[in-house]
């Protein structure tokens, strides 16, 4: 194998580890929930270290940033792959939306808040909401795949404030 073959295996190598969301975008079963799990956790390090609010979402607001630009480089790649507009292992948006859901709710100051953002973040985003299923079914390109995500945390994040809110 010559170098410039090698390189290439090694840089789809990278991209598929990115892509997948560290590999847990290749689940078989679910896998944006397993890729989500990585925006969960980017928002849980934050919590665990005792960050304020602010810090917190200014945390996840880089997230989303460094996410969304992987994605943005990602996603021809990756419609390229697997063949897909938008294939079920690049979980990036799944990450990015999860982590629109801290950005756009009241603060999450209990330990469940998070989880009970995340279900409600998969379910709303399997579900496809108006808005998020425009999206999904009409725009094809890196935006699209990424942004019906973000509007289906705008939807999470609104369901659990109103859960917060009620239950305080």
């Amino acid at each position: 194998m010559g170098s410039e073959e090698r390189s290439n295996r090694e840089c789809d190598g990278l991209r598929l580890f990115l892509a997948s969301g560290f590999g847990l975008g290749l689940a078989p079963l679910v896998p944006g929930s397993f890729g989500a799990l990585v925006g969960l956790g980017w928002h849980y390090l934050a919590l665990l270290l005792g960050w304020s609010d602010m810090a917190t979402r200014l945390w996840c607001l880089w997230g989303v940033l460094l996410f969304s630009a992987i994605h943005y480089w990602l996603t021809p790649w990756a419609q390229a792959k697997w063949h897909d507009a938008d294939p079920r292992h690049f979980v990036l948006d799944e990450i990015v939306g999860y982590l629109c859901v801290p950005l756009f709710c009241l603060p999450m100051t209990a330990w469940w808040h998070p989880l009970a953002g995340f279900v409600i973040f998969r379910i709303l985003d399997a579900i496809k909401l108006p808005g998020a299923r425009y999206i999904d079914r009409n725009i094809h390109t890196a935006s699209g795949v990424l942004f019906d995500d973000v509007v289906s945390a705008a939807y999470s994040a609104a369901v659990l404030s109103a859960a917060i809110w009620w239950l305080a």
